[in-house]
């Protein structure tokens, strides 16, 4: 499992990237999870984000490939297959959210974590939709209205990761 500190040093080094590092990283997932790429990226349009959201999106589907590809079981290709499947094991997920007040949403999201493969992961992608830099829930990356798409969108290529390292 990875820990609540694997994760902040990951969050930690990720953000210090300037733009030319940030580039190079996109580049090597194209390579190493091209499929993962493309999905968050087809998301990220398909729910029509705004930029702010977006950006917090993409960012956290890259910590979670980089964080999945620290475990020491290593990280597999994750196919699209793979991801059709962690899409259809969501769809009773993706249709609660659709109807969940944000209260509704974090306490599922915290549920979800107690029985999740990776809690911490998925104690990440909640806090990064749900809190700005520094934590405060006021100033959230994401607007009620998508952040039940974004988590689910983000709980589906973590939960191809953790299938395809079985």
């Amino acid at each position: 499992m990875i820990s609540a500190k694997t994760i902040s040093q990951t969050v930690e080094k990720l953000s210090a990237q300037d733009p030319a590092q940030a580039q190079a990283l996109v580049k090597q997932m194209s390579k190493e999870q091209p499929f993962v790429l493309a999905y968050l990226l087809a998301s990220s349009e398909n729910e029509r984000f705004d930029k702010e959201e977006s950006e917090a999106f993409f960012f956290a589907g890259v910590v979670v490939w980089h964080l999945m590809k620290q475990k020491p079981t290593g990280l597999r290709k994750v196919t699209e297959k793979g991801l059709t499947h962690a899409e259809k094991a969501n769809e009773a997920l993706l249709e609660k959210m659709a109807s969940d007040s944000e209260g509704d949403f974090f306490s599922a999201a915290e549920a979800m974590a107690l029985n999740s493969a990776e809690p911490e992961v998925l104690r990440y992608i909640t806090q990064a939709l749900m809190e700005d830099d520094e934590g405060n829930p006021d100033n959230a990356p994401f607007g009620e209205e998508h952040l039940g798409q974004g988590f689910l969108h983000l709980k589906i290529v973590l939960d191809a990761f953790v299938d395809s390292q079985k």
